[in-house]
């Protein structure tokens, strides 16, 4: 199966980082999702767009045009605070209620599926998913399961859907497809490793698993982004740069060609395709 997620942030991340004037990227981004959208209506497919909070909360048209289109609406946090050491449970118990009830006020259902920020639900903070399982949600997309620059659970040490046991509660768990090359794990379809990537390269990788989750964010694809010579949390500068911006002009086509010679499925559509009393249960 292989699953396609997008994080739908980048109306927040783009006026929280001022990467632009609102007046040129609103319309690019509009642009991109509407272009998403109308490719996944000419192959029938359906995605499970993780939503923030803050975008939900600005522009709700954007959550509403997904919905309307029939995809899966899942959760991205409120305010796409990265989760770490110092988090505590209430932090991330008021964030997870005040993003599902905006994105719930709009689409008017249950909100059921959630990845957390730079994956950063890891070893150290593993409880936050006791927290998303009170508050309703089935399955969650958070574990990386590798080390990353910023989270990352290399001990979770799985590569297929799972159900997670924490504290006698359950959920179920669907990992980033992970592949190493060249002595580092990277993300097999998404993100900045996506750009980088050739994409004979990618499709040797999607071809070679039945399972893929993937991810992909706007910023992305869109090369006219205003860009930015910036370190992150203690990464170099350049090293940030290339990460960001490399491979960018080609991103988009890429990604056309991969909807062309896979079909994608949502997280709730592969739920249903698993049989789950005869999956894999892990204890954290």
């Amino acid at each position: 199966m292989k699953i396609l997620t997008f994080d739908i942030e980048e109306w927040w991340v783009y006026e929280q980082y001022k990467l632009g004037d609102p007046k040129k990227y609103l319309p690019r981004l509009d642009w991109y999702l509407s272009e998403i959208l109308e490719s996944l209506d000419e192959k029938n497919f359906k995605a499970t767009f993780f939503c923030l909070g803050e975008v939900a909360h600005k522009h709700p048209e954007v959550i509403k045009k997904i919905h309307n289109r029939g995809h899966h609406v899942g959760c991205h946090s409120y305010s796409h605070q990265f989760f770490g050491k110092h988090t505590t449970p209430d932090e991330v118990e008021k964030d997870t209620k005040k993003a599902l009830a905006v994105l719930e006020d709009i689409i008017g259902e249950k909100v059921n599926a959630y990845r957390a920020p730079a994956f950063s639900i890891t070893e150290k903070t593993k409880w936050i998913l006791e927290v998303l399982i009170d508050n309703g949600i089935k399955y969650d997309c958070s574990i990386f399961p590798a080390d990353r620059s910023f989270g990352g659970f290399p001990g979770y040490n799985q590569t297929v859907p799972t159900t997670i046991d924490i504290n006698n509660k359950f959920i179920k768990e669907f990992p980033i497809s992970v592949t190493k090359l060249i002595n580092t794990h990277i993300a097999t379809a998404g993100g900045g490793y996506f750009k980088l990537i050739p994409y004979p390269i990618i499709k040797s990788l999607v071809s070679k698993n039945d399972y893929l989750m993937s991810y992909f964010h706007l910023k992305d694809f869109d090369k006219k982004q205003v860009r930015k010579y910036t370190s992150f949390h203690g990464e170099a500068a350049y090293k940030r740069y290339f990460k960001n911006y490399y491979g960018l002009n080609g991103s988009f086509p890429k990604f056309i060609k991969l909807l062309s010679n896979y079909e994608f499925i949502s997280v709730e559509q592969a739920s249903e395709k698993i049989t789950w009393d005869n999956s894999l249960l892990i204890k954290l």
